[in-house]
């Protein structure tokens, strides 16, 4: 066997320490760089787990994390995923980056955004939930941020928990039914090119997602919401979708599910996108803000027949 295959066939050591939250793991000692096939299965393991990671003080490029998004799946460009010409994202190739990194960012040239999501507050969202596939994983990395007291922090939720401290009727009101996802507005709440505030949700172009959604690795429900704003459950009359959506968003975003990171240069968090939410809160628009930004391929959210005798995650017990 050569020197290469067995590295390949060697898992680097590292720490996995559980975050004190519902969700996410730190990973220490470990160089992402330098990830191979049986290193990246002991950390899949841990992420499937734990739903999230944190990895810090990592100095990567934009190539490498090309790199570790593949190791994922299938990465796909945001402006492909948005049906958008890349050169509407000056960043690219202001920074010289693929076309599988996208960048968020508030940086400006020639007083027009570079980048992505501004500065802004950004609501509870699952990213591209307005896609018949939402992307599976998804990864940032903080090349530069405010400092901690300057804002940007960004706030994730365990959707699986969520969904199992769901009282026992609820789930069975909710097993069935879908939610449309209308794609009217951003997690900024701009307005989509070509839409309109007054467009009816129920005839607006987009997918329709169950609301329980079985994850295909682990076999655990999620509370599948998507997106607050511009959401219909297909069936109802607009009053009892409204009444129904906002019992289970009042529920989902309860502190008990929520993990809120304060990023530092060099973070590199990679989170489940079909098992969790996140929003981010506004930021000293003075400040310089660049993090990157790559996904993979995810599948379509089903409902599993047996879903509502399935076993918990279990994930959020270990912080009780």
């Amino acid at each position: 066997m050569t020197a290469a295959a067995m590295d390949q066939d060697h898992a680097l050591d590292f720490e996995v320490v559980p975050l004190a939250a519902p969700l996410g793991a730190e990973i220490r000692g470990l160089d992402l760089r330098k990830l191979n096939g049986a290193t990246f299965r002991r950390l899949h393991a841990a992420w499937l787990q734990h739903l999230l990671l944190l990895i810090r003080g990592q100095t990567i490029t934009p190539d490498d994390l090309v790199t570790l998004i593949k190791h994922f799946g299938t990465p796909v460009s945001s402006s492909n995923l948005h049906q958008r010409d890349l050169k509407e994202r000056t960043a690219n190739a202001l920074f010289n980056l693929p076309p599988e990194v996208t960048v968020v960012t508030n940086l400006t040239q020639d007083g027009k955004p570079v980048g992505i999501l501004g500065d802004g507050e950004l609501s509870w969202h699952l990213d591209f939930s307005f896609k018949e596939r939402p992307t599976a994983a998804r990864m940032l990395v903080a090349i530069d941020v405010p400092p901690l007291e300057k804002g940007g922090n960004t706030q994730f939720l365990n959707a699986c928990a969520a969904y199992d401290a769901l009282p026992d009727a609820l789930k069975r009101r909710i097993s069935g039914k879908t939610i449309k996802q209308g794609n009217i507005v951003d997690t900024a709440m701009k307005l989509r090119p070509g839409a309109s505030l007054s467009d009816d949700i129920r005839t607006t172009p987009g997918p329709s997602h169950p609301i329980i959604a079985t994850h295909p690795l682990t076999g655990a429900n999620i509370l599948f919401l998507g997106r607050r704003h511009a959401a219909y459950v297909n069936g109802m009359t607009l009053a009892d979708s409204e009444a129904l959506l906002n019992e289970l968003w009042a529920h989902c975003t309860q502190p008990q599910f929520i993990y809120e990171h304060r990023w530092q240069k060099g973070d590199v968090v990679v989170w489940d996108n079909h098992a969790t939410l996140h929003r981010r809160d506004a930021f000293d628009s003075q400040e310089r803000r660049v993090l990157y930004a790559a996904q993979v391929e995810g599948p379509r959210p089903v409902e599993a027949p047996d879903a509502l005798t399935r076993a918990p995650h279990g994930r959020a017990q270990l912080t009780k």
